[in-house]
C-alpha cells in the first residue's frame, strides 16, 4: 500500500515498458523539440533529434533508476548534438579546400579598368571618325571585318597599294592617341 502513494520513478529498466516510456515521452517531447529548436535545427532534424533521445533510452542497458529523468534526457540531447557537430565537422573539413590551394584571382577587369577601356574605346573612335572615308572604310573593312588587301581592294575599285597607304594612315591615327 505504501507504493501507492509514491511517486513513480522513471527508470531506464522500465522504459522496456510501453507505460514508462510512454510517460517519459508524453512529459519530454515538447520540451526536447524546443530544446532542440533552439540550437537552430530544421523540423525534420528537430523530429529525429528527439525521436533519437528516446531510442537511446529504450535501448539503454542500465536497470537503474533515474533520479533525475529531466537531466538524464538532456544531457542525452546535449550528446546527440555534440555527436552531431562533430559529424558535421568531420564532413566539412574533408570537403573544404585551403585559401592557399585556391586561385582566387578574377579575370575580369577593375571597374577602374573598365572605365579605361570605354575611354580609349571612344578615343580610337573619334580618331577614326576624323579619317577621310576611304581610310576609314578600308581599316573597318580589314580590322573589323576581316577582308584582305585585294577584297578590299576590288570593293572599293582600288589597287591593293591604295589600300596599304590607307590601312597605315588609321593605324597611325589610331596609334598616335595617348593611352596605357
Amino acid at each position: 500500500m505504501g507504493m501507492r502513494n509514491q511517486e513513480h520513478q522513471p527508470c531506464i529498466s522500465c522504459a522496456r515498458g510501453r507505460a514508462p516510456l510512454s510517460a517519459l515521452h508524453a512529459q519530454f517531447s515538447a520540451p526536447l523539440k524546443r530544446f532542440f529548436r533552439g540550437h537552430r535545427l530544421n523540423s525534420a532534424d528537430v523530429e529525429d533529434m528527439t525521436q533519437e533521445v528516446f531510442v537511446r533510452l529504450a535501448n539503454s542497458d542500465d536497470r537503474t533508476p533515474l533520479a533525475k529523468p529531466e537531466a538524464f534526457v538532456f544531457t542525452l540531447a546535449r550528446n546527440l548534438l555534440r555527436d552531431r557537430a562533430r559529424r558535421l565537422h568531420t564532413r566539412a573539413v574533408a570537403k573544404s579546400v585551403a585559401l592557399t590551394e585556391v586561385d582566387l584571382s578574377c579575370e575580369r577587369p577593375t571597374p577602374d579598368r573598365c572605365l579605361e577601356f570605354i575611354q580609349r574605346l571612344q578615343q580610337i573612335e573619334a580618331a577614326l571618325g576624323r579619317l577621310k572615308p576611304p581610310t576609314r572604310e578600308a581599316f573597318v573593312r580589314h580590322r573589323v571585318d576581316g577582308d584582305s588587301y585585294s577584297d578590299i581592294a576590288s570593293l572599293m575599285n582600288i589597287s591593293v597599294s591604295m589600300v596599304e597607304k590607307h590601312i597605315m594612315s588609321a593605324l597611325l591615327a589610331v596609334r598616335s592617341i595617348e593611352g596605357p
